[in-house]
């Protein structure tokens, strides 16, 4: 969390938003049902999605319709309304962001003394903070709500910070969620030349741990948690969400999608497309991934069959 960042009622915001207020509660962060953060307002636009974010932790308040809102009798509970509690959600997270430091207020960027930044390198003047003896090398960019410990090293092209892609259709309209959380590098890791890491949606960081690689061209996206000691190979995408353990081989072109748990010494061999949590020290490959062995057989069965 930045310094600065507010703890705000949810009558404050409904006049931010321009919702209707049934229920106050003091509200520490915006939020989806399933992220875990404690004191979150989460929306709800149907009977099922309310009864599955009434029965999460973590939740302060909710924002639905009219007609959901009297159904609501957990009195504990904080409770606005709106027309489209999606849209109002999103147009409220956007206007927290742009109007407010209810994210945090950026403080000026602090740099150690024998750190290295190159002529040509972008490092934002506020809200970054770099440990000693980093290496910031040419066309590299390191924008705000950026921590990188010491010894991290970001190699020409790659950009810390970026905004994921987390957009919200509403019919032809398309609304980007702003980022409005952080990355955390760990020490003595390295991102490779044109990586991209983005920063977390709300208040939370996307946190790379210690001795990390993360290759050529690769994109780890908002949220997402590494282990130490792991390895995204070139041209893999982590998506959203995703909790990556220690000592983990992503390779080369793989996809994971979002919300997925990859355990300790897991390894996603090159161009899998993992659609389900993988096991600790389990091997998998292909699309969809599967286990690595059961895949061989597989291939080999179908071999013999052909011959």
């Amino acid at each position: 969390m930045e310094a600065g960042a507010r703890v705000m009622g949810l009558a404050e915001l409904c006049r931010l938003g321009d919702l209707v207020l049934i229920k106050d509660a003091r509200i520490a962060s915006l939020g989806f049902v399933d992220i875990p953060l404690e004191g979150r307002l989460v929306f709800a636009g149907s009977r099922s999605f309310l009864h599955g974010a009434l029965g999460t932790t973590g939740i302060a308040a909710i924002l639905t319709t009219a007609q959901l809102a009297a159904t609501i009798s957990d009195g504990a509970i904080g409770v606005a309304c709106a027309d489209d509690p999606r849209r109002a959600f999103a147009d409220l997270h956007n206007a927290l962001v742009d109007t407010t430091n209810f994210y945090g207020e950026m403080q000026p960027t602090v740099v150690a003394d024998d750190v290295s930044i190159h002529a040509r390198a972008f490092v934002d003047d506020h809200g970054v903070a770099l440990g000693r003896r980093c290496r910031i090398e040419a066309g590299a960019v390191v924008l705000r709500s950026a921590t990188l410990a010491d010894d991290v090293r970001v190699m020409p092209g790659a950009v810390i910070g970026s905004d994921g892609f987390q957009v919200m259709k509403f019919g032809d309209d398309l609304i980007d969620l702003k980022h409005a959380g952080g990355v955390v590098l760990g020490p003595r890791s390295v991102v490779m030349a044109n990586a991209v890491i983005a920063r977390a949606v709300f208040r939370q960081s996307t946190t790379i741990g210690a001795d990390c690689r993360i290759g050529n061209g690769a994109f780890v996206s908002h949220n997402v948690q590494i282990g130490d000691r792991t390895l995204i190979g070139h041209g893999a995408i982590v998506a959203g969400n995703c909790r990556i353990g220690e000592g983990v081989t992503i390779g080369p072109g793989a996809v994971c999608l979002d919300r997925l748990e990859i355990g300790d010494g897991a390894h996603v061999t090159a161009g899998a497309v993992v659609t389900k949590s993988v096991p600790a020290g389990e091997r998998v490959s292909g699309n969809f991934a599967i286990p690595h062995a059961r895949l061989v057989r597989a291939v080999k069965a179908a071999a013999d069959g052909a011959a």
